[in-house]
């Protein structure tokens, strides 16, 4: 069904309830300037060519309830796009460095480790300080 002039009128004198709803989808650009209520519906009292018809609060309901809406109900059309698969990472390089200790005080220390119990006592290493007698 085509919204009209005529069907606001016939809406507006039945004081149905969609009519505020119809109001502002006719006039939505009008209704959201910033002249005042009392102003938007004098004029579109006259454009209508009725006196008294719409007043200043139904301008202020529909500025109020509707003024989210980006278009007078407009359905907006959503498109869905196919989803492209993302492109793999990139492998990350391996490295195979060995990794070595350098003693670059050339202090007398060795791997505690490396040696068998008898050996470890006799140990002089970096965290001990040797008792000199």
């Amino acid at each position: 069904m085509k919204v009209s002039k005529e069907l606001l009128i016939d809406l507006f004198e039945r004081k149905d309830k969609k009519r505020r709803k119809i109001l502002y989808e006719l006039y939505a650009e009008l209704v959201l300037t910033s002249l005042s209520a009392h102003y938007v519906a004098e004029m579109i009292n006259s454009d209508l060519g009725k006196p008294e018809l719409i007043d200043a609060d139904d301008v202020r309901y529909c500025r109020y309830y509707f003024r989210k809406r980006s278009k007078p109900f407009d359905k907006v059309a959503l498109r869905t796009e196919p989803l492209l698969p993302s492109p793999a990472p990139e492998p990350r390089p391996q490295h195979n460095h060995k990794m070595s200790v350098k003693n670059l005080l050339k202090a007398p220390w060795s791997d505690g480790d490396a040696k068998d119990m008898q050996d470890k006592i006799s140990i002089q290493t970096k965290f001990i300080k040797k008792n000199e007698t």
